[in-house]
């Protein structure tokens, strides 16, 4: 097929010019004539002569040029210059002119429509017009996914009649799609302005003419464009890509929008900025948290689905690839831009191969669609066009902000970004301006949360590890960002001892604790132990201790020995008491050395914590243990005589409760567990209080008072779930102590009900605090295999890493072997157990559940 009959520049209709019009163009008899003759010109040539003539006077890039004749193939950019020169050769060196740098634009003067309409009057006031517009014919586009809502509303905004819509949104959100479906359904005729090559304000004029079917003559541009609008007839004007010439384009509006029946659409990444401007924001695909449900399937997914299908016709969706599309759509954002250039390489690479690559997104994503605007052929492309609008200071704002996971507050950006030639307000103008041109989200929150897509952060951060040419220093300017971003996490968290509000943030504290690991371990020490005094009730939980594992190599040689004594003192004492909650074997030792070095500091409250911490910190106390826990026991109580505030209160008894426990004193152990939640209730401290709660459950049913425990766990159930539900770090343990007190009771199909949502809380708080009543359900239901087997999966999970199992989990292990061995003998019961230990994490909870079922 000839190149001009791919070409979506096209001319329309027959187009004179030249030195008293001597050259016209004929697109449908697909030739050039000269003084009436037709010229003697290649295909090649002819096909960029009409590829530049579509749209005169306006840039067009090599790459687009290149893309429209050669299209298809793979050509050197000496090719276009030859062309070039030949049509040089034939109209003249000024009929085409270089852009350096960019591409060519077609200058030749143009002349009236050798073709007019015989019964036109002429007018000799207005400018050239060609027919008047036709009906807007309904263009062929590809199928638009999960913007059924956001069409209806901006065809309800057209429809209103407000004289401007503005269609705003990040880069390659899909606003130019948007608006081209709006455009196909618009009731009435229609005209489209690509402003995307345009690269002078005094452009604009031109191009809006000539999508109305005229050419502007000299003099005033304003009353010749609107003498081109139809009267009497409704039009919709589209006025696609802005945000490059957003001044001249307000000021067009402004012309535009008092004309009878004219509808104009913007799209851009900015507002106009214009009185009576509706506004509305794009927002990124709809992207579900999981695979399941009603809408999982819609918006980005689907999106993703059908351009990997449209390149590959034999690609399945299958339950193993499910996750990995939604993994992909949640990792580009639902960017629509983004999920096609990935879905162009899934025939080659592979569904995995592409999901592991996103590491490099911008390598990765750099193949577009060829009838794409140039700026959208790769993501990297499209960024860097909405970059370079962007003055020097909002430049290194946008740079800077990339360091922030997650979000982040204005305090926390000017903490940040504020220096002595950079203040608060420049920082607040600095941010609305990127908020504004659409590369930061705000929510509608009090105080807002802003947040740069991950694509987004991805660019910010290429570009501070690699910045323009010019700038400073990449490496001093990402450095210094580092370290100033771990400061203003540190000090943010530092604050308190009680979880805070700003939950939001830790993603902003991983962040600052994986440089600081590499870079400062002062800080990351600081950032590690602080996060686990305010976070041991959260999610977090889990992934703070592992950060503190990972720091315990470097705290026991020179470089952590160095470190300030309370920066030392605080990481050992809140490393114990991390190690505990897994009944690590190296909880105490850790915790018996935070005590030695909190001892010479003179801070007795963060000694009292540090001993409570080594209280803890003990399985189970026999011999020199023994004694051990005595001593700390004695400690504790020195060190907190005379204090009797409610903080005290709760750290002691809490300590005290512990070494009940241990000595199987459970009386003692339950009177401390009331003290301890009388003062986290005096304090306020809900998440402690339910601790307290929880361990007062517990030990009512150690005391075999299992009706009481049932009643108490069950009220405390529905305010853990009020109170944060299934992100509150208590849940596990209250959903165990339930099914265990539920149990004793003879009460199995509730205690049955509740292993599915008890096993799945567990997981995600990484602790197998769940198998504790499970163990006892499987035994009290006789199921002798499931609890063979189980037993085994338990043991090897409990005893990983050397960890010494405690008495109350030898009893529950011990329960389910009873059971197996009444049933099936010692024998199969080992045999059972040994299957077990080679059971994975999967399939042991589905045998639990399956059973339990």
């Amino acid at each position: 097929m000839p190149a001009h009959e791919r070409s979506t520049d096209a001319l329309a209709r027959p187009l004179r010019f030249g030195p008293g019009g001597r050259f016209e163009l004929r697109p449908a008899e697909y030739r050039l004539l000269v003084d009436g003759q037709p010229a003697t010109l290649g295909g090649r040539a002819l096909d960029l002569l009409m590829a530049l003539a579509a749209r005169p006077s306006e840039l067009h890039t090599k790459s687009a040029l290149l893309d429209s004749v050669w299209a298809g193939l793979v050509v050197e950019e000496g090719n276009l210059r030859v062309q070039i020169n030949a049509l040089r050769r034939l109209l003249g060196e000024d009929a085409i002119a270089t852009v350096p740098g960019r591409g060519y634009r077609f200058s030749a003067p143009l002349h009236p429509d050798p073709h007019p309409d015989p019964h036109a009057v002429p007018d000799a006031t207005a400018p050239t017009l060609t027919p008047a517009l036709a009906p807007a014919a309904t263009p062929t586009h590809p199928p638009l996914f999960g913007r059924d809502a956001d069409l209806a509303h901006l065809q309800h905004a057209l429809r209103d009649g407000s004289g401007c819509v503005t269609l705003v949104g990040t880069p390659g959100v899909g606003k130019s799609s948007l608006a081209r479906a709006a455009m196909a359904r618009w009731p009435a005729r229609s005209a489209w302005v690509d402003l995307a090559p345009l690269t002078q304000p005094g452009q604009v004029a031109g191009a809006i003419a000539r999508a109305l079917g005229g050419q502007l003559g000299a003099g005033d541009p304003a009353p010749q464009v609107l003498c081109l609008l139809p009267e009497g007839e409704a039009l919709l004007l589209v006025l696609d890509n802005a945000e490059h010439l957003i001044a001249p384009c307000a000021e067009w509006v402004v012309h535009l929008r008092g004309a009878p029946s004219l509808q104009l659409l913007v799209t851009s990444q900015l507002p106009l900025a214009v009185d009576g401007e509706r506004v509305l924001r794009l927002e990124p695909l709809h992207v579900a948290e999981g695979v399941e449900g009603p809408d999982a399937h819609e918006g980005a997914l689907a999106l993703l689905i059908h351009r990997i299908r449209a390149a590959d016709s034999r690609f399945d969706v299958t339950p193993k690839s499910l996750p990995l599309l939604a993994a992909l759509c949640r990792q580009l954002d639902g960017l629509p831009l983004a999920l096609e250039m990935a879905a162009a390489r899934v025939p080659l690479m592979g569904l995995q191969a592409v999901h592991d690559a996103l590491a490099e997104r911008f390598a990765l994503l750099s193949r577009g669609r060829r009838d794409s605007a140039a700026r959208h052929r790769s993501l990297l492309a499209a960024l860097d066009w909405s970059y370079q609008l962007l003055e020097a200071p909002e430049q290194r704002l946008f740079r800077a902000l990339g360091v922030f996971a997650g979000g982040f507050t204005l305090d926390l950006a000017v903490t940040l970004t504020s220096d002595e030639h950079v203040g608060r307000w420049d920082i607040v103008d600095g941010l609305a301006t990127l908020v504004e041109r659409s590369l930061v989200s705000v929510n509608g929150e009090d105080p807002p949360r802003y947040r740069l897509l991950e694509t987004m952060r991805a660019y910010a951060l290429g570009k501070l590890a690699s910045p323009d040419p010019g700038a400073a220093d990449g490496a001093d300017e990402a450095r210094s960002l580092r370290r100033r971003h771990a400061a203003a996490v540190l000090a943010l968290i530092a604050g308190s001892d009680a979880q805070p509000l700003w939950l939001a943030d830790m993603e902003n504290v991983r962040e600052a604790f994986l440089w600081a690991r590499e870079h400062d371990l002062a800080a990351a020490a600081q950032l590690g132990a602080r996060a686990a005094r305010v976070m041991v009730f959260s999610v977090w939980r889990q992934e703070i201790t592992d950060w503190m594992v990972s720091l315990q190599p470097a705290m026991q040689q020179a470089a952590g020995q160095a470190l300030a004594a309370p920066t030392q003192a605080l990481w050992w004492s809140m490393l114990g008491y991390l190690l505990g909650i897994r009944l690590h074997p190296q909880a105490r030792p850790a915790a018996r050395h935070a005590v030695a070095l909190w001892r010479p500091l003179g801070n007795p409250t963060e000694l009292q914590i540090a001993i409570a911490n080594w209280i803890r910190a003990f399985i189970e106390p026999v011999g020199e243990l023994r004694d051990e826990l005595d001593e700390a026991c004695a400690a504790l109580r020195e060190v907190s005589a005379g204090d009797d505030t409610p903080l005290t209160r709760l750290r002691v008894n809490g300590a005290l409760a512990v070494a009940a426990r241990l000595r199987y004193d459970t009386l003692a152990l339950l009177a401390c567990n009331e003290q301890e939640l009388l003062a986290a209730r005096e304090l306020g401290l809900h998440a402690k209080a339910q601790a307290a709660e929880n361990n007062i459950c517990v030990s009512l049913v150690r005391l075999g008072r299992h009706a009481e425990a049932a009643v108490r766990a069950q009220a405390l159930l529905q305010r853990v779930d009020a109170d944060g539900g299934d992100g509150n770090g208590n849940l596990p343990w209250v959903l165990n102590v339930l099914v265990e007190a539920l149990v004793g009771l003879g009460r199995l199909p509730e205690a049955a009900a509740l292993v599915p949502r008890s096993l799945a809380t567990g997981r995600r708080f990484g602790t197998s605090v769940a198998w504790l009543g499970i163990l006892l359900l499987v035994a009290a239901q006789h199921r002798a295999e499931a609890a063979g087997r189980l037993a085994g999966h338990v043991r090897r999970q409990w005893t990983a890493n050397g960890a010494t199992l405690d008495p109350v989990e030898l009893h529950c292990l011990a329960q389910a072997t009873a059971a197996a061995e009444a049933r099936l003998g010692a024998e199969a019961t080992a045999a059972l157990a040994a299957e077990g230990h080679a059971l994975s994490d999967e399939a042991a909870a589905a045998l639990a559940v399956g059973d339990a079922g």
